[in-house]
């Protein structure tokens, strides 16, 4: 609720002439401000003058002419807040909206695509924003005053040293008047600036003044007559034209334009937003629909709700492909609670027609319709009456309204549901009858009585922090629901089962930080009804996915709950995720929760394959045999790719080596090579691991600047690098991105502080790596050897030949000089197959680089199908050779699968 205000204050800031002088009335508050806005329309003069500023309709005239005027308050006090930022496609496509929950959906993904940096969770362009607004309604009235405008983007002047301590000057003549505003840089540049503002006699508003003709810097004390004559003093108006004057007068409003230009969006934000709601195109050929609710289990604190979109199969188009008969439908939901847009899902379906037992009309009609027929259901066929969408979702107690969109994707047809939904309380569905189970679909009930067992439910917890973890640590299990007994497992080895709570367990991780999975599932009569999985000393780049649900064990006949779970590399957004049967893709999701009811071809012998996408394409798989005989066998294929460096003498990389000069050894014994070639242009990931100590104070800025031009030289669209720095210890800086901007700011902040925890930071760094496949470097620069950390150097040495991540060591300075040091970091690199060096200086550290650089444009990748039956735990040792003298090489000496 707003807080209540006295009226009389927006009017007097409306009323306020916006004479600064050289004082700023400091931040009331966002929210306050808002509620001013709304009370009196603080910011109400709607006439844009900023670069690529939306125009606006006058107030005047009807509302039809108008469509602001027909906005509710809220809506309208929002356009005036934001008139230097939105775009004229955003303003039209915000107009348009005719629902107040997708205005309110729309204003926060408005935020959303201009946040600075989307890896925190603060705002941080929101944030300036609000906070400054309150001050620029105070100081200027309006924004379509250019200082409001230069003032919310740019923030308030921050002068160099006048004589008068002032960073404003004011100017007065007798048909216009000056504001000069000095800036030694804002957080958008940080090039020393003045803006120069005018407002002629007659206008209560301020532009950016901007000379007719050039200005000569060598007559600092005169202004062109052509333009304006104002007498600002001795010392201010010649200092800001010769600002002006020795950038040129061009180039430097060049530079006032982007300043007072708002941050470009996304080009792409407003078709992804209107493809998610849930409004057919207009004039779009429609057909029935209705939708069948059911509340079916409890997951954590919220309920189970399955609905069924039932189609009338006579209404929609189908096609053919080979012999099988499919429907493609595209569902998308926007579910709104209390005025606000709660959730929104989409869900892609490839329906195969389901005959009835024994009637082989349908088949008959596809295979005569051809490879690729299209027809409307119900023509001349025996094809099913109705089709059944099926899809989860897990919401909160309480009243929904859920509009659907289904769109018949063969047929270009839509059918549009608006229904309320008043969901129970997951731990009173006893007492709860639910809706009947559409009596045409009794195929569904086993895949709905498996997603009912969900409010059985049991969720694993892991440590409190995110440090890297050996050792005996405890482990505790939360579970909803009852059950007779929980087991614990490490890395699939049985170690407990309780019968009664706590449900915790300390397990042994042992002395190195190796990655381990914790599993705990919970049984009834023997059955394992739920369970889940964690991984330990996991970075964030893990990409998998994971069947939860079906199970190997157990047998289905005509559907299935297909439970998944999904990681993906520091929480990046999935794409979409795909799910087969039998190499036929059945349903595609594209936001959690993962579950989703799935029709089985009979109890025979299935495989599901489910597949997850980000949106650079990357993916990954897992598949699980339903109804699987308990004779058959998995066999796990471990592929492996190694990354070799060739030399000569005076260590130039060596090219143009055949496949028959190299032999890969693993354990001794000879692998055959299934994939040889030369890469210099594979994508890259790496990592710059930078020393940021106490003793480091004389040289990071040298060190920052070479590290920022690798960065420009060797990341390219395809490749990514993240920035970790570390002192008492590590800090991911930036995460993997190709960003170059970015990490130029990020580089810039850093500050020397602290001890050297060396080791610690190392094992912190490579376990950042774990889950990226392909080229992986970590370059590692320290000026000293290891003062704070809790590993040894023997633990991180075990870490760094795990990882399977070249490590390029940089010793400076002291590390240079260091005996013990630079073997310890020979030894990093050489179990790595990557290289160390040692400077004195930290003007060497370019050419450093350079070298590096080309190092790993400069390699063979070998891979081969291991041949070894050791246990997954197990190390297993791996030696590249190459036939010929006077060669080195330089790859990772191990692996552990």
């Amino acid at each position: 609720m707003m807080p209540q205000l006295d009226r009389r204050w927006p009017r007097r800031l409306l009323n306020h002439p916006g004479h600064l002088g050289h004082r700023w009335r400091g931040p009331v508050n966002g929210a306050i401000l808002l509620a001013a806005l709304m009370a009196g329309s603080v910011l109400a003069t709607p006439v844009p003058t900023a670069a690529g500023a939306a125009p606006v309709a006058s107030v005047s005239g009807p509302e039809a002419e108008n469509p602001e005027a027909a906005l509710p308050k809220e809506f309208q006090v929002w356009l005036d807040l934001v008139r230097p930022l939105i775009t004229p496609e955003e303003l039209e496509f915000f107009l348009a909206l005719d629902r107040d929950f997708r205005r309110r959906a729309f204003i926060d993904q408005f935020w959303a695509v201009r946040d600075p940096d989307p890896s925190t969770d603060l705002n941080e362009l929101k944030v300036r924003w609000l906070s400054r607004a309150d001050e620029a309604a105070f100081n200027f009235g309006s924004t379509a005053d250019q200082r409001a405008v230069f003032f919310l983007l740019n923030g308030p002047p921050t002068g160099w040293v006048l004589r008068s301590g002032r960073v404003i000057s004011r100017c007065f003549h007798k048909s216009s008047e000056l504001e000069l505003w000095f800036y030694t840089g804002s957080e958008r540049t940080g090039v020393r600036f003045v803006v120069v503002f005018q407002r002629r006699l007659g206008s209560p508003l301020y532009t950016i003044w901007r000379p007719t003709e050039p200005l000569d810097p060598t007559q600092r004390s005169r202004l062109p007559t052509t333009d304006i004559s104002l007498l600002c003093g001795e010392e201010y108006m010649p200092l800001a034209m010769s600002v002006i004057a020795d950038r040129g007068t061009a180039t430097y409003y060049d530079l006032i334009e982007e300043l007072l230009a708002g941050t470009d969006p996304p080009s792409e934000w407003l078709a992804t937003f209107a493809a998610m709601t849930s409004d057919a195109p207009a004039g779009a050929a429609t057909f029935d629909a209705r939708i069948d609710w059911q509340f079916i289990g409890r997951i954590q604190s919220r309920t189970v709700v399955q609905g069924v979109v039932v189609i009338p199969a006579a209404l929609v188009t189908s096609r053919t492909f080979g012999e099988q008969v499919q429907h493609q439908f595209l569902l998308t939901g926007e579910v709104v609670r209390d005025g606000r847009l709660f959730e929104h899902f989409r869900y892609r379906f490839e329906i195969p027609e389901r005959p009835e037992p024994g009637d082989s009309t349908a088949a008959e009609g596809a295979a005569a319709e051809g490879a690729a027929g299209e027809r409307t259901a119900g023509e001349g066929t025996a094809a099913p009456a109705e089709l059944p969408l099926v899809f989860t979702r897990y919401l909160r107690e309480g009243g929904f309204d859920v509009l659907l969109k289904v769109e018949d994707l063969f047929g270009g047809r839509f059918a549009h549901l608006e229904t309320h939904l008043d969901v129970p309380n997951g731990q009173d569905l006893e007492t709860v009858r639910p809706a009947v189970l559409p009596s045409e679909f009794p195929w569904l009930q086993d895949a709905i009585e498996a997603t009912a067992r969900g409010q059985r439910t049991i969720r694993l917890i892991p440590p409190t922090d995110e440090s890297i973890h050996t050792g005996m640590v405890r482990f505790h299990a939360q579970t909803a629901g009852e059950f007779d007994s929980l087991s614990f497992y490490l890395d699939d080895r049985p170690i407990l089962t309780k019968r009664r709570p706590p449900y915790s367990v300390e397990l042994d991780l042992g002395s190195v930080a190796g990655t381990h999975r914790v599993r705990v599932a919970g049984f009834v009569e023997g059955r394992e009804e739920a369970a889940d999985e964690i991984s330990v000393n996991r970075g964030g780049q893990r990409f998998r996915v994971r069947v939860i649900e079906p199970r190997r064990d157990q047998k289905y006949t005509d559907s299935v709950a297909v439970v998944l779970d999904v990681e993906t590399p520091d929480d990046e957004p999935l794409d979409r995720l795909e799910l087969y049967l039998n190499e036929e893709r059945v349903a595609t999701l594209f936001q959690p929760p993962f579950v989703q009811a799935l029709a089985l071809p009979g109890a025979e012998l299935t495989f599901l394959r489910a597949v997850a996408y980000l949106a650079d394409g990357n993916s990954t798989e897992d598949v699980v045999f339903v109804n699987a005989p308990p004779n058959l066998e998995q066999i796990e294929v471990q592929y492996v790719e190694v990354f070799a460096g060739v030399y000569d003498r005076q260590s130039r990389p060596v090219r143009g080596l055949g496949r028959d000069r190299f032999r890969v050894l693993e354990d001794g014994e000879p692998q055959e090579l299934r994939r040889f070639e030369w890469v210099d242009d594979l994508p890259i990931h790496a990592g710059l691991l930078i020393d940021t100590s106490a003793s480091m104070e004389d040289s990071l800025a040298q060190v920052t600047a070479a590290a920022l031009g690798f960065v420009e030289q060797a990341i390219g669209e395809r490749d990514r690098v993240t920035l970790m720095s570390f002192a008492t210890r590590p800090a991911v800086e930036i995460r993997f991105t190709n960003d170059t901007q970015r990490v130029a700011q990020v580089l810039a902040g850093l500050r020397p502080l602290g001890s050297t925890a060396l080791y610690d930071s190392l094992v912190f760094a490579l376990h950042y790596f774990d889950g990226i496949k392909g080229q992986k470097a970590l370059l590692l620069l320290s000026d000293g050897d290891d003062e704070a950390s809790g590993f040894t150097f023997e633990g991180a040495l075990e870490v760094a030949r795990r990882s399977g991540v070249v490590v390029y060591a940089i010793g400076l300075d002291q590390a240079a000089k260091d005996k013990d040091a630079k073997k310890k970091l020979r030894q990093l690199a050489e179990v790595t197959g990557g290289e160390a060096f040692f400077v004195a200086d930290a003007a060497e550290l370019a050419a450093i680089y350079a070298t590096i650089q080309n190092d790993l444009r400069s390699r063979y990748l070998l891979g081969y199908q291991s041949t070894s039956d050791k246990p997954p735990n197990e190390f297993r040792g791996v030696k590249v050779e190459v036939e010929g003298p006077d060669t080195e090489v330089r790859a990772m000496s191990g692996y552990y699968p």
